[in-house]
């Protein structure tokens, strides 16, 4: 096992440390929160990555414990322990092989980006390619979708879709060398974030599946998809001088800049501010569901369910997606890029405050 350090998530609201001058992140007013099986979690979860043949030398190992991916997955999946947590992780590690491939392997040729999202997509009907990315893909898909209901079966196999597909976008961009106008760029990365498929997630590990009539809730699409807009908001930010390090030109801030002709600090404030009017949409249409819930038709039981699923599904994923930000080392651009790269994950002090805070 790789040694460990301690690392802290930032108070809400505080200074982040990345010398670049700009103000506070976001607050967001929802608690922390992690599983309790968080430790464990971690120290099983590199044996399903190197079951398909991955992480096979140290360097490998290294670069992947680095992405902290149980501790996104605990923050995402809070009531989730045991194997059900460990999904959550194994789709955490997923997601981010199959963007390292992309970033190293397959994703300035759009048609072999093409060619792997056709062979990843069998597997959201169950079918297992050799190629390990799809076997793992088709594993973690046949495992989410065990004792479901076909609602969720359906509306979770259009997110996995529509996320793979959209990378097309990306590696077209990537190929030409020409990046995306802002309004393309928000439209694909509104699915290669990633968000929906995780909610689904937690609808599961939460047990707060809804129906198709409560799923499609206006109230409850609106705060969809201003997760989506925060978490992209946030993660651009973050993630911020490692793209622009390595000539990415598809990021957020600096789309604002090409977009609105302004400076990089001008740019950064302008997605801060995208960040915290999503926020503010968000909490509306929430206040609004649970106004309009109390005098609808609905069942004492489904009024419970929307509000459990807005408590543990989209409050979860946007404040655990903030928290991982702000603790992971993966978006940080090294000071020394020969210094060994070890994963940092909270200790026991840092955990009860996450629980708490």
């Amino acid at each position: 096992m790789t040694s460990t350090a301690a690392a802290t998530v930032p108070a809400t609201g505080s200074v982040t440390d990345d010398g670049s001058g700009t103000r506070a992140p976001v607050r967001v007013p929802f608690p922390r929160r992690i599983s309790t099986d968080f430790r464990p979690a971690h120290e099983r979860h590199l044996a399903w990555p190197k079951s398909f043949g991955f992480l096979s030398s140290q360097e490998e190992e290294n670069h992947h414990l680095k992405g902290q991916f149980p501790l996104i997955a605990a923050m995402f999946y809070p009531n989730a322990t045991g194997a059900e947590l460990d999904l959550g992780v194994d789709q955490q590690s997923w997601y981010f092989l199959f963007d390292d491939a992309l970033d190293e392997q397959w994703g300035r040729s759009p048609e072999r980006v093409r060619h792997l999202v056709g062979l990843v997509k069998e597997g959201i009907g169950g079918e297992a390619s050799p190629l390990p990315l799809a076997g793992a893909f088709a594993d973690m898909r046949r495992r989410s979708c065990r004792d479901m209901p076909e609602d969720w079966i359906r509306r979770s196999a259009a997110h996995w879709s529509s996320y793979l597909d959209h990378h097309v976008h990306e590696a077209h961009s990537r190929h030409t060398g020409t990046p995306m106008p802002l309004s393309t760029y928000v439209r694909v990365r509104r699915h290669t974030i990633g968000v929906a498929p995780v909610i689904d997630l937690a609808e599961r590990l939460s047990s707060c599946v809804l129906p198709d009539h409560l799923y499609a809730l206006p109230h409850l699409s609106v705060m969809r998809e201003m997760t989506k807009t925060f978490i992209i908001c946030d993660n651009d930010i973050v993630s911020l001088d490692k793209d622009a390090a390595l000539g990415e030109q598809n990021n957020l801030v600096l789309c604002l800049e090409r977009e609105y002709g302004i400076s990089r600090p001008e740019a950064i404030e302008k997605a801060l501010r995208r960040q915290e009017e999503a926020l503010h949409l968000f909490t509306g249409a929430h206040r609004a569901l649970l106004g309009a819930t109390a005098a609808s038709p609905l069942d004492p039981a489904e009024r419970d369910l929307l509000r459990r699923y807005c408590t543990e599904a989209l409050q979860t994923t946007l404040r655990g997606a903030y928290d991982w930000h702000h603790a992971s080392t993966r978006y940080r651009v090294q000071a020394d890029a020969g210094r060994h790269d070890t994963t940092a994950f909270p200790g026991p002090t840092q955990l009860r405050s996450m629980r708490h805070a």
